[in-house]
């Protein structure tokens, strides 16, 4: 016994006071549209369609990516000729919608050349990731006394995100801190956080789990397959698609599989949208 306490003094502390400040061993591509071509290649070489390119009229293209169906692979980071797509090494990627994890450009295409050139800034659907991570550092900030306990669902996924949500528990990311539990019934939990493409041998538990999960209750979609439905695709012979096809989702965490520090931000984010509902006068 007293062997094992002094190794826990020998270790000393191993949680990350601040587990947003480091950087993601592997991001999200950030495409510099200034140097972008729209040749496609880009779109060419995604497996799961989160880069797509389109020629809505003559001499127009546009090119379009969603961090909702991106697994990360950087596959179109060495397809670029123009080395115009880079990696982000940011965590604090959750949404509050799929369509604010996307982002478009218009290019215009010059008829003597063929080539195409920038020509507007980049479309968001609704505000920004940079300005939504600003709003739920302000909304974080001076609720982390509260606590939240959370009901994990995993509704058809390859336990990849099941192990970086176990990670989330352990000594260096230490949800508990924040006040976060995980609980076993959804009768006990304010947060479903639901994994995977929604299975359609999963659709009726995962309706009957959130009937049983009382109000306000905020639903959690993880990973790509939980946003998107992911290389799995929606509305196939065996998976629904995304968590929203099934039910209303309140905040995505994109990444395949996301890392602990994002599905905590998220984590973050889900207590913010609860304390919205509980006390919306405050919002305002």
């Amino acid at each position: 016994m007293l062997g094992i306490i002094a190794k826990s003094l020998g270790t000393g502390v191993l949680t990350e006071a601040d587990p947003f400040g480091g950087r993601a061993s592997f991001g999200f591509p950030v495409v510099d549209f200034s140097r972008c071509t729209a040749c496609g290649e880009c779109a060419q070489s995604c497996p799961s369609g989160a880069i797509q390119a389109a020629t809505p009229t003559e001499g127009c293209k546009t090119l379009s990516l969603s961090y909702a169906a991106c697994i990360q692979c950087r596959a179109c980071v060495t397809a670029c000729p123009e080395k115009a797509i880079g990696v982000s090494d940011g965590v604090e990627v959750a949404a509050y919608t799929r369509e604010q994890l996307a982002q478009t450009a218009s290019f215009t295409v010059d008829p003597e050349t063929g080539r195409a050139t920038f020509s507007q800034d980049a479309v968001h659907h609704g505000p920004g990731l940079a300005e939504s991570a600003f709003r739920l550092r302000d909304r974080i900030r001076g609720r982390l006394g509260r606590s939240l306990h959370v009901r994990q669902v995993d509704a058809g996924s390859c336990n990849g995100c099941e192990l970086e949500i176990a990670a989330t528990a352990n000594p260096l990311y230490d949800l508990e801190r924040f006040g976060i539990h995980l609980v076993a019934s959804p009768r006990h939990a304010d947060v479903l956080l639901v994994t995977g493409p929604v299975t359609r041998n999963m659709e009726i538990a995962l309706r009957r789990t959130y009937d049983a999960a009382p109000e306000p209750r905020v639903v959690v979609a993880v990973g790509t397959c939980g946003c998107s439905g992911g290389i799995f695709g929606e509305g196939t012979y065996a998976a629904i698609g995304g968590v929203d096809r099934v039910l209303p989702v309140d905040v995505y965490i994109p990444g395949c599989p996301p890392r602990p520090q994002a599905i905590l931000n998220g984590l973050l984010v889900a207590m913010g949208v609860r304390e919205a509902r509980i006390l919306p006068s405050r919002e305002q």
